[in-house]
């Protein structure tokens, strides 16, 4: 978690893979605790406490202090505070810095009929790939 002018950046934690997005779009609307919010989505209830909710999702507390997230509500804000990162046509993302970074002078590979560049990471020096154009093969059987 990293701080820019005074506000913490959680938008590097946090983030579902494509089976817990999948389950985040199927949440009602409801009030789920954050036990039953982790266990519908499948994360760890810890992710909830210490990212979702300091990150503003919205909820509210009851007079015993108890939580409760309304499921349409998270997956709207959800959806708003995570959203798909596009790429540039001269970047590439580095998996290890997790940011996108510019190819520096990218090498070209064709592999049957997939084609991509190789380039190094300006940061760390590991190697990135970007695919250029898959395609593939019609079936006219």
């Amino acid at each position: 978690m990293k701080i820019y002018g005074g506000k913490m950046d959680f938008t590097r934690q946090g983030r579902l893979n494509g089976s817990q997005r999948n389950k985040v779009k199927g949440l009602l609307h409801m009030l789920y605790t954050p036990k039953e919010l982790s266990e519908e989505i499948g994360i760890n209830l810890d992710q909830v406490y210490r990212v979702y909710i300091p990150a503003g999702c919205p909820h509210s507390k009851d007079h015993r202090g108890r939580i409760s997230i309304n499921g349409k509500e998270f997956k709207t804000w959800y959806e708003e505070n995570y959203k798909k990162r596009k790429l540039e046509k001269n970047q590439a993302y580095c998996v290890s810095c997790k940011q996108a970074v510019a190819i520096v002078n990218p090498e070209r590979i064709k592999d049957g009929k997939n084609s991509y560049l190789i380039s190094y990471c300006p940061h760390c020096g590991k190697k990135v790939t970007r695919f250029n154009d898959c395609k593939r093969k019609k079936n006219d059987q």
